[in-house]
């Protein structure tokens, strides 16, 4: 697996656990989407740490995760309003 497809597929768990845990449906529901987030944040910053061992900076690995926690976050706000606009219909 190459370090964008680990980025790729773990912001995509990230945002879908997020969305989950918000999405509503009561305790149960978030307590579900624990392990999602869990899992998407594990394979991210596996994919930082690999970028961060193959490069000559190491702090380029650090600035990588933290552009993916950011990426998660603007998918998961776009999912929720997409979520809210499509409920008030």
């Amino acid at each position: 697996m190459t370090v964008a497809a680990a980025l790729a597929v773990g912001a995509a768990l990230v945002a879908s656990g997020a969305f989950a845990a918000l999405r509503g449906g009561g305790a149960p529901r978030q307590l579900v989407a624990l392990p999602v987030l869990g899992a998407g944040a594990a394979i991210a910053l596996a994919g930082a740490a690999r970028l961060a061992a193959g490069r000559a900076d190491p702090d380029s690995g650090q600035e990588l995760a933290a552009l993916v926690a950011v990426a998660a976050l603007a998918a998961t706000i776009l999912g929720v309003a997409w979520a809210r606009r499509g409920a008030a219909r």
